[in-house]
């Protein structure tokens, strides 16, 4: 599939607003991805890990709107395509930045309605995301990140263990961590890694990922293939 923002415009890290700095290994887009805040590269790390997205680009595209004649220009977070064909823009914000009384309040909302008309006028979804929506828990980006690092450097290669490895998580479609490294399907120690490189490919979940770090009770639970 040829998608429509592919190259990360360049952003010099000494005149971007943002805090922090990140980058990290991208296994579905098989290359660096940067993010420019922790809220961004907690979004990203979302997006990594979501079977449903099947690309992203970071700081996609700027754009310019005029607005009564006068010049605005933007840049997105995020542009995304997802399995089903839906292309999406989202920005990034925390919640309190769009508090008409903070210092970047009126500076924000200024930003999203300049990115919302251009995508109305363009045709392409948009979406707000806060920490509200990216922080699901005290827990969830933490594992996601473990999972990631996981997910990055193992991939089940061996075609029968992949398929042995399924048949059996979809006969007993729900178990532990624990008692998986228990059944002598899996390489010691290397329990998490199977199933991390399962949960990027959507195969299984955790239950409770958002509110509890991954341990041995942590339930797997079975999505299908």
């Amino acid at each position: 599939m040829n998608y429509k923002f592919t190259t990360p415009i360049e952003m010099p890290r000494s005149t971007h607003y943002g805090n922090n700095y990140w980058i990290f290994e991208s296994r579905k887009l098989h290359r660096r991805v940067t993010a420019y805040s922790n809220l961004e590269y907690e979004n990203l790390l979302t997006l990594e890990m979501n079977p449903e997205v099947v690309y992203y680009c970071e700081q996609p595209c700027s754009t310019t709107v005029f607005v009564s004649g006068k010049e605005h220009k933007t840049i997105f977070d995020v542009y995304i395509v997802y399995k089903n064909g839906r292309e999406e823009f989202q920005e990034v914000k925390y919640q309190q930045e769009l508090d008409s009384d903070s210092p970047k309040g009126k500076r924000s909302q200024e930003q999203i309605e300049i990115q919302k008309m251009w995508c109305l006028q363009n045709d392409f979804p948009y979406v707000l995301r806060t920490d509200k929506d990216i922080e699901k828990g005290q827990y969830f980006i933490r594992n996601l990140s473990v999972l990631s690092a996981k997910a990055r450097r193992f991939h089940i290669e061996s075609k029968e263990a992949d398929k042995a490895i399924i048949s059996y998580l979809s006969k007993i479609k729900r178990t532990t961590i624990g008692l998986l490294s228990e059944s002598g399907r899996f390489e010691i120690n290397k329990t998490l890694d199977y199933l991390s490189d399962l949960y990027y490919r959507g195969i299984i979940k955790f239950d409770d990922i958002c509110n509890d770090c991954l341990t041995n009770k942590t339930e797997v639970i079975f999505c299908g293939i």
